[in-house]
């Protein structure tokens, strides 16, 4: 039995995890318990006590399970993910001075970068939105909007990243169909709305994560 295969069934298991124990049950004839040393060395995986009992985690999966769980965890996230894409957008307009201006000390590259941070536009934005970004960007916002149920409507997220990325309806819907198809296993589409994605002929305009 191979690690792939450990990994694989311990992916499998979603943001809610496994119990290790299970994990030994399934592969019997293999040392799991090395196999799972050498991926949580890895960091491919992690392991936490949920309840009594130990479980598994494949990497992106546990953080969703803390972001779901854990309010500080999420509130904090928010906000690092938040600075991150500020900062980000503002090297796209080449706005924070780099090392290789050698005119500046360092006291005025802290000062006017501390000036960039604080006059960050909250307007739209014209910058360019790749698929990594918008998958950022639409989680960001999942967790922003859900009812009690976990739903969001898509014209919601919609009108919010299209006036921070001047992103059109056609562009817009492109895009959520691309990363809901691809990754069919974290979000979950539903009917109704005024606009969305039309999917076996019906049109579905909620989205949440499973």
């Amino acid at each position: 039995m191979s690690t792939n295969e450990v990994l694989h069934k311990i992916s499998l298991s979603g943001r809610n995890g496994i119990r290790r124990t299970e994990i030994k049950k399934e592969f019997q004839t293999t040392a799991i318990d090395d196999v799972v040393e050498s991926l949580l060395k890895k960091g491919e995986v992690v392991m936490d006590k949920k309840g009594t009992a130990y479980y598994l985690w494949q990497a992106d999966n546990y953080l969703q399970y803390l972001l779901m769980t854990d309010t500080k965890f999420r509130l904090l996230y928010d906000a690092v993910e938040e600075t991150k894409r500020l900062v980000e957008d503002k090297i796209r307009q080449n706005t924070i001075p780099t090392p290789a201006d050698s005119t500046k000390s360092p006291s005025d590259s802290i000062e006017n970068a501390t000036d960039i941070f604080a006059s960050v536009p909250r307007t739209r934005e014209e910058i360019t939105i790749d698929n990594e970004m918008f998958k950022r960007e639409f989680d960001l916002a999942l967790r922003r909007y859900p009812s009690s149920s976990g739903w969001v409507l898509l014209s919601t997220i919609r009108e919010e990243m299209g006036k921070r990325y001047n992103l059109g309806q056609e562009e817009f819907y492109a895009l959520v169909e691309n990363v809901t198809n691809k990754e069919y296993n974290t979000y979950e589409l539903s009917s109704g709305g005024s606009e969305g994605i039309t999917v076996r002929g019906l049109l579905h305009g909620f989205v949440r994560c499973i």
